[in-house]
């Protein structure tokens, strides 16, 4: 998710614990402490940008990571405090501030490594966009509220975080009920249209939680289409994008091949241009909304240089993101 959500999320997690202690500092320290995770892309300038695809979202938001920092930020917190508070309330508190983070990324479609370092599977449940409005508005109100009203007693305080982090979970359970009808109508259509597929990925897209990319995977390539909760149209519109699946062995012999494959999840889509290799991470959907499929951002690679150097992932100016297309995206979510 984006640094302002997480940011609420750690500081209404931390003050849930924390808040009858020590009162709105625990909103300042939750909200610090919820960015930690995101540090990680200061080792950036130590690693190549595909390298680094894999290692941001990997150890600094696994579980090993939250349960030696939590207890690392709370033996100091009750140092400095001398030992006025106990420990394991400071422990709960840093814990929930920090996993609650990895938590709430597993719930977008970039992936989070959880059990890294000792398993390097990339966890997502694509039920929340990292650009979701609504969920981050819900927390914003609840904790603003109790930065600025000045009269609240520490009851009120605490029922006022309760009500915050139970209305943004709950938030959070409508994704999983709106991607699970919209999983339900492409299943169908894919039955429709009797096509044969390997599997299927269903994604959100930015600013809401109606609108699904499907993305459906055959031998030979991808079906692609968009679901509204508000369509009234009978039929979902799939196009289809041919992939050069037959590459993918000689890709998988480049590290940073094997690299960005890992990070595709299984859905890469693999054109060739002018003797030139692209790789998309079709997992987030079309930029586009409406008519055939566009994607940005690819791996480039030319397979007959023998090293790794030739692989880069291009970001030249042609390319645009899924935001570049906001009206046309608030058109297809009103389901036209």
């Amino acid at each position: 998710m984006d640094s302002l959500s997480q940011a609420l999320l750690g500081a209404a997690t931390f003050a849930i614990v924390k808040d009858k202690y020590i009162g709105k500092k625990s909103l300042i320290i939750g909200a610090v402490v919820g960015t930690i995770p995101d540090l990680d892309i200061f080792l950036a300038p130590f690693f190549n940008e595909v390298a680094f695809i894999t290692i941001h979202r990997s150890i600094s938001h696994s579980l090993i990571f939250a349960i030696c920092t939590s207890f690392s930020l709370a033996y100091f917190a009750h140092r400095i405090t001398k030992h006025k508070y106990r420990y394991k309330d400071w422990s709960l508190a840093f814990f929930l501030a920090l996993f609650t983070h990895s938590m709430l990324d597993w719930c977008t479609t970039y992936g989070t490594k959880i059990l890294a370092p000792f398993h390097g599977h990339l966890f997502s449940l694509n039920n929340i966009h990292i650009i979701e409005p609504f969920y981050t508005s819900i927390l914003l109100i609840g904790l603003g509220y109790l930065l600025i009203k000045k009269s609240l007693t520490s009851i009120q305080r605490h029922k006022i975080l309760r009500w915050t982090l139970t209305l943004s979970s709950l938030y959070l359970c409508w994704t999983f009920v709106s991607k699970g009808i919209a999983n339900h109508k492409f299943l169908a259509q894919i039955y429709k249209q009797n096509i044969q597929y390997e599997k299927m990925m269903v994604s959100p897209t930015p600013l809401n939680s109606l609108l699904w990319s499907g993305i459906i995977k055959t031998q030979n390539g991808y079906y692609f289409g968009s679901y509204s909760l508000l369509d009234t149209r009978e039929n979902i519109a799939l196009y289809f994008v041919e992939s050069r699946n037959e590459l993918l062995s000689q890709i998988k012999t480049f590290k940073k091949g094997r690299q960005y494959l890992e990070f595709t999840q299984g859905f890469p889509l693999i054109k060739v241009e002018n003797n030139k290799i692209n790789i998309f991470a079709i997992k987030f959907g079309p930029i586009n909304y409406f008519g055939l499929p566009k994607f940005a951002y690819p791996l480039t690679l030319n397979l007959n240089e023998t090293t790794d150097d030739n692989f880069r992932i291009d970001r030249s100016s042609q390319q645009i993101g899924p935001l570049k297309n906001y009206r046309t995206l608030l058109k297809r979510i009103k389901g036209i």
